[in-house]
């Protein structure tokens, strides 16, 4: 980055070139909050080589899943220079994005896990070995146990023991 931009500037004008709608906010200490919804899937590799280019990092990625309508929200947090960029993916039910662990090797976790408990796709990877459920457990676990919203907010010990009550008395 030039001395004489902003990184308010930078990352407005790489928003500008990623497909889709973006809103950016630069808050008192010149630091920057923005989110991009992409346009397509298909895009996410290409945006995330374009944030990589300008030296974004990796922060994390979280996976909405089973929201109304059948489609799935993956939203991947980017630092850039101490701001926060925020690409959000839509995918339908099935459908799947690309790996984008070539440009950002913590990507890996993030996408095995939500693989694995959420049942969400990811092409071109070449390990999709599980982290952490034996592979006789289904896939989409968490999300038939216990809802993201009841996880997150910290009632997923009463919740997951009276489902698991609930499901061992239907089976008697």
């Amino acid at each position: 980055m030039s001395e004489d931009a902003s990184i308010f500037e930078l990352i407005t004008s790489v928003a500008r070139t990623i497909p889709g709608d973006f809103s950016l906010v630069e808050e008192k200490a010149g630091r920057v909050t923005g989110w991009i919804t992409l346009a397509h899937g298909k895009d996410l590799a290409a945006s995330a080589r374009s944030l990589k280019a300008i030296g974004a990092r990796l922060s994390m990625i979280t996976a909405l899943a089973d929201q109304p309508g059948d489609i799935n929200t993956i939203a991947y947090h980017f630092d850039i220079e101490g701001s926060t960029l925020t690409l959000k993916v839509e995918v339908e039910r099935g459908g799947s994005v690309e790996t984008i662990v070539p440009l950002f090797r913590n990507a890996d976790w993030h996408e095995r896990e939500f693989m694995e408990l959420y049942d969400l796709h990811v092409s071109g990877r070449s390990n999709n070995q599980r982290l952490f459920l034996d592979e006789t457990v289904d896939r989409r676990v968490m999300q038939r146990l216990i809802p993201l919203s009841v996880l997150s907010n910290a009632a997923s010990t009463t919740m997951l023991f009276e489902k698991l009550i609930v499901d061992r008395e239907k089976s008697r």
